[in-house]
C-alpha cells in the first residue's frame, strides 16, 4: 500500500481542484485536466497496462513533455510581462525539442530519456526561482504568503523539480555500479517528490475556497 502512497495525493490534488474549480484563478483551472490526465496515467502504470516493449519508460518520456508544458504555461502565467512569457515559451520548445533529441537519437524511445528528465526538471527549478526573484523585489504591498496560492504551487513545483534532478541525474551511474542501496533512496526522494508537488497543489486549489469565504 504504501508504495502507491502517491496516487493517494494525485487523487486528493485532483479532487480539491474539482472542488475548488469555479473559485480558481483562470492560469490553475490548466490544473483539472492535467491531473486527470495524471490519475489515469499513473493508475493505468500501476496495473502495467502501459507496459510495451517490456517497459513503460516510453510513457514516463512523453509524460514529462505533457508536464514541461503544463508548468511551463502555468509559470510563464504567474507573470505579467508578455517579453517574459514569450522567452518562457520559447526555453520549454527548446527543452521539448531536446526531450525529443535524445528521446530518437540518443537513448531511445524504449528508454527512460534521463538527459531529456533531467532537462525538464532543470527548466521547472529554475523558472520557480526565477518567479521568486521577481516576487520578492517587485512586490510593493505585503504579500501573506500562507494565503497565496501561488506560493504553494511553485514551492510544490521546486520541491518535485529538485527531487526528480536528483534522481534522474544520477540514475544511469547508479545502474551501471548496480548500487541497490541507490535504489531504495531514489524510490523514497521520487515518491516525497510527487508527496510535495500534489500536496501543496491541493493546499493552493483549497485556498481560493478559504479565500472567498473569508472574504
Amino acid at each position: 500500500m504504501l508504495n502507491y502512497l502517491y496516487f493517494f495525493f494525485e487523487l486528493l490534488a485532483l479532487i480539491s481542484c474539482a472542488y475548488s474549480y469555479k473559485k480558481l484563478d483562470q492560469n490553475f483551472r490548466i490544473f483539472l485536466p492535467f491531473l486527470i490526465f495524471i490519475v489515469v496515467y499513473e493508475f493505468a502504470n500501476i496495473y502495467s497496462w502501459l507496459n510495451w516493449n517490456h517497459s513503460n519508460a516510453w510513457c514516463n518520456n512523453l509524460e514529462g513533455i505533457i508536464e514541461l508544458f503544463v508548468y511551463g504555461w502555468f509559470m510563464a502565467s504567474l507573470d505579467k510581462r508578455k517579453q517574459y512569457r514569450k522567452k518562457v515559451y520559447i526555453i520549454v520548445a527548446v527543452g521539448t525539442v531536446l526531450t525529443l533529441i535524445d528521446m530518437f537519437f540518443i537513448q531511445g524511445f524504449w528508454n527512460l530519456g534521463t538527459i531529456g528528465i533531467v532537462i525538464q526538471n532543470t527548466i521547472q527549478a529554475t523558472l520557480v526561482c526565477i518567479y521568486y526573484h521577481n516576487l520578492l523585489n517587485n512586490t510593493d504591498e505585503y504579500l501573506d504568503l500562507l494565503r497565496y496560492p501561488p506560493f504553494y504551487a511553485t514551492i510544490g513545483l521546486l520541491f518535485y523539480s529538485l527531487a526528480n534532478f536528483f534522481y534522474y541525474a544520477v540514475f544511469s551511474y547508479m545502474l551501471y555500479k548496480n548500487n541497490y542501496h541507490f535504489y531504495i533512496l531514489a524510490k523514497v526522494i521520487t515518491d516525497l517528490g510527487c508527496i510535495f508537488i500534489y500536496s501543496l497543489l491541493a493546499v493552493s486549489f483549497l485556498c481560493f475556497s478559504r479565500t472567498k469565504k473569508l472574504s
